[in-house]
């Protein structure tokens, strides 16, 4: 496979996913207002399955934001420090998130296991409810991996000469 292809995908992976995702949730929601005003009922599911495609679309966002630098900061004081500064508070940052979404992982994974034991599925659906919940995991591992790998460029920019302060534009 050609490998702009492949570092394409890479950078845009959740964006692809949580796409596809918003599409169906749109399918579903659109099936769902048709189905009001037509003979037949709206299935029941509708309303559950696309609360849980947002919940997904989200935690895929959450790992797609930190790989573009399109997350929450603050970039106003920043612009005003040296290199050697941001490269701190951008590892810092990095930390950060790794930190928070593992102890978030770590805590949703008991979670996850009950409701893999629980063997519930989401209404009207033969969906294991456990895949709800594992888009929080999901969205947690891909922050993680998507952290580590801004690390590894961060420091590559750094070592290069590259300027590294943080700025409101967001690259896609």
């Amino acid at each position: 496979m050609n490998t702009t292809i492949l570092r394409k995908l890479e950078r845009n992976f959740e964006g692809y996913i949580g796409t596809s995702m918003l599409f169906a949730y749109t399918g579903l929601i659109g099936y769902t207002i048709l189905s009001r005003s037509a003979p037949w009922d709206p299935p029941t599911y509708t309303l559950t399955v696309t609360l849980y495609l947002f919940t997904w679309m989200t935690w895929l966002a959450a790992g797609w934001a930190i790989r573009h630098d399109s997350h929450f900061r603050f970039t106003l004081l920043r612009e005003n420090l040296s290199p050697q500064a941001n490269y701190l508070l951008r590892y810092i940052d990095l930390v950060g998130w790794v930190f928070f979404a593992t102890i978030v992982a770590w805590y949703i994974f008991e979670t996850l296991q009950r409701r893999l034991e629980s063997g519930r599925e989401i209404l009207g659906t033969p969906i294991p409810l456990w895949t709800a919940y594992l888009a929080v995991f999901v969205g947690m591992i891909l922050i993680i991996v998507r952290a580590l790998q801004k690390a590894i460029l961060v420091r590559r920019q750094y070592k290069n000469d590259e300027d590294i302060t943080p700025t409101s534009k967001v690259d896609i």
